[in-house]
């Protein structure tokens, strides 16, 4: 009888060792492109909210360098605190998303607070304007003399006129830049004057009004759907307080969703579904006019 064939311990962790060198190769090669893409659509973002929108000077490369740092460090904080592969994939994807979730939340400040000087910085023009100051002139008194950020904005503004910009394609960029739509309604009104001719302050004046009219009804929605925001909120904390209530109640059955291979699924696919269901909440109760 022929003896069986037997394969070192060491053969086998070198085989084992170069099939997996082999295969991360590949993955690095297929995804190199796609990772390529991503990574240049992720920096455009970063340029067009920091540099664009919030007018920040940070470069978009620090800016995805900083979120690749965050996102490691979220995926290691996630092995020391479980020891668990499912948590390093979980934190890592909480690291990748909440950059963008605060970019989108420093966004949605910025824009709320200057549509609420907007009216202010309308009567503003309007008042350069009864002065006898044209309407570059006027956007300059408000570059001036206005609140911050909109002081900001309009400087921004006149900047690109000064550097050979026409005051029209200027107008374009900052509606485009900011965001706003009562802001885009300013400066379709003010092109349209430019072009059509008329009282330059009465019109202001009939924007002005328009725009506060339309705050008010937003403002109005808001209060409205307040309820529902605040019951996706205690909707999205209320498993966690019930999980917290039972530890302390039994710890041994609520260790096993993060010990226990199948109580790990569990966990996962109860924070993944709460996740969706808050966001389909939020998603409901957000409503444009």
């Amino acid at each position: 009888m022929s003896e069986a064939l037997v394969i070192s311990p060491a053969v086998t962790d070198l085989v084992l060792s170069g099939v997996m060198f082999a295969a991360m190769l590949l993955a690095v090669v297929i995804g190199l492109r796609p990772l390529q893409r991503l990574v240049r659509h992720q920096e455009q973002q970063f340029d067009r909210v920091l540099r664009g929108q919030l007018l920040m000077d940070i470069k978009p490369r620090s800016a995805t360098v900083a979120t690749v740092f965050f996102v490691v460090l979220c995926g290691a904080v996630g092995y020391l605190l479980l020891q668990s592969m499912v948590a390093v994939l979980l934190f890592a994807v909480g690291g990748t998303v909440a950059p963008v979730l605060a970019l989108r939340w420093l966004r949605a400040r910025r824009i709320q607070k200057l549509e609420s000087q907007l009216v202010e910085g309308i009567h503003t023009l309007a008042a350069g304007v009864r002065a006898g100051l044209n309407l570059v002139q006027s956007l300059e008194l408000v570059a001036r003399d206005g609140p911050v950020p909109l002081k900001q904005e309009f400087s921004h503004l006149i900047r690109e006129y000064e550097y050979g910009t026409p005051l029209d394609q200027a107008m374009d960029n900052a509606g485009t830049r900011i965001g706003s739509g009562d802001f885009r309604l300013l400066f379709s009104a003010l092109q349209t004057h430019r072009e059509r001719g008329g009282d330059l302050g009465d019109t202001l004046d009939r924007i002005a009004a328009s725009i506060r009219e339309i705050q008010r009804l937003e403002s109005r929605v808001e209060a409205l759907t307040a309820e529902g925001r605040v019951t996706a909120r205690v909707l999205a904390g209320f498993p966690a307080v019930v999980l917290g209530i039972i530890y302390l109640i039994d710890a041994a059955p609520v260790s096993l969703l993060f010990t226990d291979t199948v109580g790990k699924a569990i966990l996962t696919a109860i924070v993944v579904l709460n996740v969706l269901s808050f966001l389909w909440i939020r998603r409901i109760v957000a409503i444009d006019i």
